[in-house]
């Protein structure tokens, strides 16, 4: 089985991180989205829980609250 290395979550998050000072929230949500399957990868739920939050957190800067609710859903599941 496949375990993401540490190395490729913080990478896409730093890319995430830095889109979103940027404004530029479709990248974020890509590059969050990418830290969030590699979590759930890796069976991390903390990190699930946390990229959630901020995929959540995106999507309510675009105005998307249904997907925002979504993640914000998903990142109360333990």
């Amino acid at each position: 089985m496949y375990r993401p290395y540490v190395s490729e979550i913080r990478t896409a998050h730093l890319k995430a991180q830095q889109a979103e000072k940027s404004g530029m929230y479709h990248v974020a949500v890509q590059q969050y989205l990418i830290c969030l399957e590699k979590s759930e990868c890796r069976q991390d739920c903390q990190c699930v829980n946390y990229f959630a939050q901020q995929l959540s957190t995106c999507y309510r800067s675009m105005g998307f609250l249904d997907k925002a609710n979504f993640y914000a859903g998903l990142a109360r599941l333990d």
